[in-house]
């Protein structure tokens, strides 16, 4: 998976070392989750243009998800620490 900033990344980090799995280890999370609102919003455009609104809907849903998390990110000083506060976890998730 390659970004428009050139950037590659393969592999995996430990997720014992507070890394998740297949996350990049040289991206910043806060910066990763702009990047993904950012991509979601293209695909929205591109879903909404081909009349596929379940797909726009879908993309739509996950820009939103993405920027509030980056949102969370900045607000709470914490882009570079793996755990996930229990507010925006789905219910039922561990």
């Amino acid at each position: 998976m390659s970004s428009r900033g050139g950037r590659r990344w393969t592999g995996s980090r430990d997720v014992r070392d507070g890394g998740s799995a297949n996350a990049p280890p040289h991206v910043r999370r806060e910066e990763l989750a702009a990047y993904l609102a950012k991509l979601a919003g293209e695909m929205v455009d591109l879903a909404r243009a081909a009349d596929l609104h379940l797909l726009a809907y879908l993309a739509d849903m996950t820009r939103l998800e993405a920027e509030q998390q980056a949102r969370l990110m900045r607000r709470d000083g914490r882009a570079g620490l793996p755990p996930q506060s229990s507010e925006t976890r789905p219910p039922g998730s561990r």
